[in-house]
């Protein structure tokens, strides 16, 4: 995956045509972080890429996006991240997101994450863009129709 393009994915939060809402459980540490998630599909709202929207909190790091490994678990995905952020008055590198089964238990790959205003966006490779593609085709099938025209949404 060329994560250049992860540095021009949109930094709108909040819902809008092609954000796929979905439920999660997101943890700073054992903290958990009340948030909005979405799946942002690719050629939606300036995304180039499928990636995950996490919002509904402010974020602080040193660098506006940071490499990271992912790690498989039951329903769940952990991060660790290469360099610390802050959320609230809490700082961590290790992320937990919970209700996603994105990644076979014990399975590592990479992924960036990115801070924008109000959250963070995380991408990642493609045997999991594929995962959440079909995550948001069940719930959304109409984003991935290829004989709508552009007319249609206007």
């Amino acid at each position: 995956m060329n994560h250049f393009f992860l540095s021009l994915l949109s930094k709108m939060t909040g819902p809008c045509k092609g954000k796929v809402p979905i439920k999660i459980h997101f943890f700073l540490n054992s903290t958990e972080i009340p948030c909005d998630a979405y799946i942002h599909v690719k050629g939606y709202a300036d995304a180039n890429i499928t990636h995950l929207d996490i919002e509904g909190f402010n974020v602080d790091s040193v660098k506006d996006k940071i490499p990271a490994v992912v790690i498989g678990g039951l329903n769940e995905i952990t991060i660790i991240l290469l360099e610390e952020i802050s959320i609230g008055n809490r700082k961590s590198k290790k992320l937990k997101i919970k209700g996603l089964d994105l990644l076979a238990k014990g399975k590592k790959s990479g992924a960036y994450v990115g801070i924008k205003k109000g959250g963070i966006y995380i991408g990642f490779r493609k045997e999991i863009i594929r995962k959440l593609e079909e995550i948001a085709k069940s719930i959304e099938p109409d984003l991935f129709d290829k004989t709508k025209s552009l007319l249609d949404f206007i």
